[in-house]
C-alpha cells in the first residue's frame, strides 16, 4: 500500500490512527521533529541509511509505534537505541512511561541527548554504556531491541536487567523461525511471535515477545 506522498504531518496522523493511536497535536509534532533532528544529524553521524523523510516516518516512526500495544509497565529500556527507535517514539506516544535509551556509541548517545532535550521529553533519558556493563538501580518492565543481533544474544545480555514478569520485545523482519527453534530449547521464557502490520509498509515485520517467568 502506498502512502501517496502525504505530508509528514498527515502521514503521521493517518498512520498512527491506522495503528489505533489517537495522538494529540503536541505528540504528532514531536514525532515529526524527531525525524527533522535525525535528518540533520545523519549528515555527520550514521543514524540511518534511509534518507527520504516519508520513508523515515514509515520505516522508523510507524514501525516503532507498531509495538506500542505490547509495551507494559512503568519502565522501558531501549537497547542499542541508535537514532532513538523504537524508544523515542514510544516515549513520545506514552508520556507516563519512563524510557531509558541505552547506546554504546558516544556520537549516537550525543544525538539522543540532543533529541531528548530539544523535544523536551521529561520521561526519557540517555545512558552511554554497553548493555553488558549497564547495571541500573531498578530492573525494567519492558525491554526493546531493534537490529541489535540475534534473539539469543539479546536475551543473554538483558537477563541481569530483568525481573520476574519482565517482557523483552525483539523486532525482526521476516519470522526468525530457525532462531526461535534453537532458542526454545535453551530458555525458560515464554515465547511468542506477533506479525506486525505497519501502515504503508509492504515488508515483513515480526515481533518476538519473551516473558520472563514467575510473574505474579
Amino acid at each position: 500500500m502506498e502512502s501517496g506522498r502525504l505530508s509528514a504531518s498527515r502521514l503521521l496522523l493517518e498512520g498512527s490512527r491506522k495503528l489505533g493511536l489517537e495522538l494529540p497535536k503536541q505528540q504528532l509534532w514531536a514525532l515529526e521533529m524527531h525525524i527533522v533532528h535525525v535528518t540533520r544529524w545523519n549528515q555527520r553521524v550514521n543514524l540511518t541509511s534511509i534518507l527520504d523523510a516519508e520513508q523515515m516516518i514509515i520505516r522508523h516512526i510507524l514501525d516503532s509505534l507498531a509495538i506500542f500495544p505490547y509495551v507494559r509497565g512503568a519502565r522501558l529500556l531501549d537497547i542499542g537505541s541508535g537514532g532513538g527507535f523504537p524508544g523515542l517514539p514510544i516515549a513520545i506516544a506514552h508520556p507516563d512511561i519512563e524510557a531509558v535509551l541505552l547506546e554504546s556509541s558516544k556520537k549516537k548517545a550525543e544525538f539522543l541527548g540532543h533529541a531528548v532535550s530539544q523535544l523536551e521529553l521529561d520521561n526519557a533519558s540517555v545512558i552511554h554504556e554497553r548493555v553488558e556493563n549497564y547495571r541500573p538501580s531498578q530492573p525494567f518492565h519492558t525491554l526493546t531491541a531493534r537490529a541489535v543481533g540475534s534473539i539469543g544474544r539479546v536475551l543473554g545480555l538483558v537477563q541481569p536487567l530483568c525481573q520476574p514478569g519482565s517482557r523483552l520485545l525483539v523486532m525482526k523482519g521476516k519470522n526468525p523461525e530457525s532462531e526461535i527453534r534453537s532458542l526454545a530449547l535453551e530458555t525458560a521464557c515464554q515465547l511468542s511471535v506477533v506479525e506486525l502490520h505497519v501502515p504503508y509498509l509492504n515488508a515483513d515485520r515480526n515481533l518476538v515477545v519473551l516473558e520472563f517467568p514467575n510473574y505474579h
